[in-house]
């Protein structure tokens, strides 16, 4: 089913936030995402999902890119590394599930 790992790109007014949240991801979902962070008004480009972090990068996101899907995840600059841990969980899982359907792996497998 999935023949590469999911591009990621994580946008926030708080640079620090979006930073965070891709190092997470990175780390837990390493066999099928692939992330990296961007400013709020950065014009996204070569991504599968959008997630944007906060209101602001949420207001000020240019449109996706063409096959680009969006996801907003509303976090503060102060929540703990944990509650980002559970956004990226419940996304990996998903692509975990869907895999088994068909019998499909990681990408990386």
């Amino acid at each position: 089913m999935y023949k590469r790992r999911a591009r990621l790109i994580f946008l926030s007014s708080t640079p620090d936030l979006a930073v965070r949240a891709s190092r997470i991801a990175a780390a837990l979902g390493a066999a099928w995402i692939e992330a990296r962070a961007c400013p709020a008004d950065a014009i996204a480009t070569d991504c599968d999902l959008l997630v944007t972090l906060d209101a602001v990068a949420l207001a000020t996101r240019q449109l996706s890119p063409p096959g680009c899907r969006s996801v907003h995840w509303p976090l503060s600059p102060s929540c703990t590394d944990s509650d980002i841990a559970a956004h990226v969980e419940s996304l990996v899982g998903g692509m975990r599930l869907l895999a088994r359907l068909d019998a499909s792996g990681a990408p990386d497998a």
